[in-house]
């Protein structure tokens, strides 16, 4: 069966078109089609509480526009996701409403929980036998909150949701282009408190430390120095810790401008990077282990997985 997913970022709407061969529990995924493209929905959500029109309609004719591509792929089901913007927007659930509207599908506002759970169990599923026979910390930084995840193999154990992304805690602290001393120090202090409270309760070292989302997509990149996006040499790459450190530290020296001129930057992409990339290296900091493996199968997989079980148990949806 044929299936697609959009997901609702706070930062990007993605597409993914997969099916399950073997079932959505499988590891075996044909990719169909993928496709994601920057909209920013989180942009001053911190600052007014509400997302901005314009992100909103262009999140709106994203989703359409993907949708009307999944049904023309042949996709029987197609299941829209949303996560931090449009959970914590006072205006979320209207937003919600008019992305649905015009996409003909209802969008589905995940809970910090449901998004958690289904980004760990879509890692440990394409990572394979060796994430599946492992103890795990499996993380996905977002634009507006970064879901971290302990469990053994498929099975998840803690979980939490941490208050901040690439986006928002680029907004609140990385304002100079190039990015300040200070203004990288009051970042570190945010991230590693709220990790000191908040993933306390979790394995103090991780056998496996697995990383999804564009962040990791640019350090994936950068690391194996490829031009261009190629999930299948990014899928199950480990970024030994002295090399993850010495990218981030390249990241930080540079300016948006020069970021925006390497070929392993997509769009929207330059100016949140580095917050996202000192989130990476502070989560390296508190789960030892000896690299960070890359995932290029987040919450739309989870997603495409839940659609193909709902087709199952209960029939394909026009």
């Amino acid at each position: 069966m044929r299936v697609g997913a959009i997901d609702i970022g706070s930062n990007s709407v993605r597409l993914l078109v997969a099916e399950f061969p073997d079932g959505p529990w499988s590891r075996e995924v044909i990719t169909v089609a993928r496709a994601g493209e920057a909209c920013r929905l989180g942009r001053g959500l911190g600052r007014t509480g509400r997302i901005e029109p314009g992100t909103a309609e262009r999140a709106a004719v994203l989703a359409a526009e993907f949708a009307r591509r999944a049904r023309g792929l042949g996709a029987a089901t197609i299941l829209i996701g949303a996560t931090a913007a449009l959970r914590e927007a006072e205006n979320g659930g209207e937003v919600a409403a008019a992305i649905g509207g015009r996409a003909g599908i209802p969008v589905r506002v995940l809970s910090g929980d449901e998004e958690a759970r289904m980004v760990y169990r879509a890692v440990v599923l394409g990572l394979g036998p060796t994430a599946r026979e492992s103890s795990c910390v499996v993380f996905d930084i977002g634009g507006g909150s970064t879901e971290v995840v302990s469990g053994a193999g498929e099975r998840t154990g803690r979980w939490t949701s941490l208050p901040f992304g690439a986006v928002s805690l680029t907004e609140r602290h990385l304002t100079s282009n190039p990015i300040t001393d200070a203004e990288v120090a009051a970042l570190r202090a945010e991230v590693r408190s709220s990790i000191m409270h908040q993933c306390a309760y979790m394995p103090e070292r991780s056998p496996l430390f697995a990383g999804v989302g564009g962040t990791i997509t640019v350090l994936g990149l950068l690391d194996r120095e490829l031009s261009s996006y190629d999930p299948g040499l990014l899928e199950g790459w480990c970024i030994r810790r002295g090399r993850l450190e010495a990218l981030i530290g390249r990241l930080l020296r540079s300016s948006q401008d020069e970021r925006r001129g390497w070929p392993a930057m997509s769009e929207g992409r330059a100016d949140i990077v580095v917050a996202g990339a000192l989130v990476v290296g502070l989560l390296a900091e508190r789960f030892p282990s000896e690299g960070l493996f890359c995932s290029t199968q987040g919450l739309r997989y989870g997603l495409a997985r839940l659609a193909a079980q709902e087709a199952l148990d209960g029939g394909a949806s026009p």
